[in-house]
């Protein structure tokens, strides 16, 4: 008994931890914006989950949105947001982009 009792308390933080964890795995940082004010580049790819045509929020702080986009251009370690020119121009480098999960609209 003694030695059930540790690997279960084991199993139930690993558990809380991965679920958790869950959101975090697909958002990435804002790490430029194009010239023009129509595209956001950010540091998250098809690794993470940002793939052609997916829909990606950027955050102001954590919970406040700010404007949705969707994905037009992605590699491995990175891609490029479509977005509103005019909420553009307030997007900051170091903002975060979530990736939204299209079952829970």
């Amino acid at each position: 008994m003694h030695k059930i009792k540790p690997i279960l308390i084991t199993l139930a933080i690993m558990l809380i931890a991965l679920t958790s964890l869950q959101g975090i795995v697909t958002a990435a940082q804002v790490k430029g914006i194009h010239k023009n004010g129509r595209f956001v580049f950010i540091d998250g790819g098809t690794k993470d989950g940002f793939v052609m045509g997916a829909t990606v929020c950027i955050y102001m702080s954590p919970g406040k949105k700010f404007t949705c986009g969707q994905v037009h251009k992605t590699s491995d370690s990175k891609a490029m947001i479509r977005i509103n020119r005019e909420k553009a121009m307030h997007i900051k480098d170091g903002m975060e982009a979530r990736l939204i999960n299209e079952e829970r609209r």
